[in-house]
């Protein structure tokens, strides 16, 4: 329910996206499809009041409807933690899995491929594993604080069987999280995990101890998770 949510939290949540990582988690991890999210996001808290249309002429103009009253409702990240624009945690995560850009199975961005493999590589291929980026203006991000998410999945039946989330700060005195793991960015360390353009700050060894304690912790994230089903 939103009356769970004070509006001190909201306010923290508002000055958070305005102040740090925004930037950081879109080069780290890429972000949603902004407008495919806004749309989505609109059509699910405006369902009752969407007609169905039964012919491609309704169906394309009630998309051209749908598509310019998203972007006016949405004109920004912060009208997401609006508390009548709220979608609670699993209707979120569903919203986000749609409006993912690249494959899950094949993170684009240097740091989170780095963690996808990594994590792939501690389970056998009887499993699939998938990441998904939050990050770019959605609910799951701005009002319940997850960045990111990797899900397990067996091979064979496609069933889901563990969620790890996590956030992404590069507040170095933040120590908590609303997420099951919290990766903390020290922002002097930036160009230590950018390997692009031949930088020649990039570390690769730091990066390497780095990628290896944020994924054992995101790893049991999701044996704790798989357990608790």
């Amino acid at each position: 329910m939103f009356n769970a949510f004070t509006a001190e939290k909201i306010e923290k949540g508002r000055s958070s996206l305005e102040n740090t990582g925004t930037r950081l988690e879109a080069e780290f991890l890429g972000e949603v499809d902004k407008t495919k999210y806004r749309e989505l996001a609109y059509a699910f808290l405006h369902k009752t009041e969407i007609a169905q249309a039964d012919t491609p002429e309704k169906k394309f103009e009630q998309m051209l409807k749908i598509k310019d009253a998203a972007r006016k409702e949405f004109e920004n990240a912060l009208d997401l933690a609006d508390k009548s624009k709220y979608i609670d945690f699993k209707n979120s995560v569903k919203l986000v899995e749609q409006s993912q850009l690249g494959n899950p199975e094949k993170p684009s961005k240097f740091f989170s491929g780095a963690l996808y493999n990594y994590i792939k590589n501690r389970f056998e291929d009887k499993y699939i594993l998938k990441f998904f980026t939050a990050t770019g203006g959605t609910h799951l991000d701005v009002v319940h604080g997850v960045d990111s998410f990797f899900k397990l999945y067996d091979k064979e039946s496609g069933q889901e069987l563990a969620m790890a989330t996590f956030d992404l700060t590069k507040n170095t005195s933040k120590d908590r999280a609303r997420a099951d793991v919290l990766v903390n960015i020290d922002g002097d360390d930036i160009e230590k995990y950018d390997p692009s353009n031949n930088n020649q700050e990039f570390d690769k060894k730091f990066f390497d101890e780095k990628v290896e304690k944020f994924s054992e912790m995101i790893i049991q994230a999701l044996i704790e998770n798989y357990q608790s089903r």
